[in-house]
C-alpha cells in the first residue's frame, strides 16, 4: 500500500470511528445521567449508557494517543478492530439473550415488553437480520463498524507506517546485538 492510500484509508478510519464514538456518546450520555439520579431507589440499572459513553471516550482517546507517540498505530489499530468486534458481539449477545432480561432475576430492560424480549426459537442470524430490519439505525451503524474492522484490518497489514516503524525497531536491534530470540 502506497503512502497516499494509507493516508486516505486512516481518514476513512478516523471517520467511521467519530460516526460510532458519537452515536455511542449520544445515546449513552443522556441516560447514564438518568440511571444516575435513580441510583438507591431500587431501579437497577442498564449497564449500556455508561457502557457507552465508556466505548465511546475509548474510541475518541485513541487517534489522541497515537499523534503524541503514547501507542503505536499497530497497537491503535488493533485495539480499535477489538473495541469495535466487542461492540458487534455485545449487541447480538444483547439481542439474542432477551434485551437485558438476563441481567436481573424478574426483571426486564425498559422496551423489551414484559418477561424480557423473546423471539422464540428464532435462529440468532435471522434474529439479527430481523434487528436490521426493525432498528434501521443500529443496524446502520453495525455496518460503519464493520467496515471500521475491515479498514483497521487492512491498515494492520498494510500501512508502511507500521512497515517502516518495525524496520526502524529492527535496526535499532540489531545494532544493539538483540536478535528478540531468548
Amino acid at each position: 500500500m502506497d503512502r497516499r492510500t494509507a493516508r486516505i484509508f486512516r481518514a476513512v478510519a478516523a471517520a467511521l470511528v467519530l460516526v460510532t464514538a458519537a452515536y455511542h456518546l449520544w445515546w449513552g450520555f443522556p441516560r447514564s445521567l438518568v440511571y444516575l439520579a435513580a441510583v438507591g431507589n431500587g431501579v437497577p440499572p442498564d449497564p449500556r449508557p455508561f457502557l457507552f459513553v465508556a466505548f465511546g471516550l475509548l474510541l475518541l482517546v485513541g487517534p489522541y494517543l497515537v499523534s503524541f507517540d503514547v501507542i503505536s498505530p499497530r497497537t491503535a489499530y488493533a485495539g480499535a478492530t477489538l473495541l469495535l468486534v466487542g461492540s458487534i458481539a455485545a449487541w447480538v449477545t444483547w439481542h439474542a439473550t432477551g434485551h437485558g432480561a438476563f441481567l436481573v432475576e424478574g426483571f426486564s430492560a425498559p422496551g423489551s415488553g414484559g418477561d424480557g424480549h423473546s423471539h422464540g426459537s428464532q435462529n440468532t442470524v435471522l434474529l439479527i437480520l430481523d434487528h436490521f430490519n426493525t432498528e434501521p439505525v443500529e443496524g446502520a451503524l453495525k455496518l460503519v463498524e464493520t467496515a471500521a474492522i475491515v479498514v483497521f484490518v487492512t491498515l494492520l497489514g498494510r500501512d508502511p507506517a507500521i512497515a517502516s516503524r518495525d524496520t526502524a525497531e529492527q535496526s535499532v536491534a540489531s545494532r544493539r546485538g538483540d536478535t528478540g530470540e531468548n
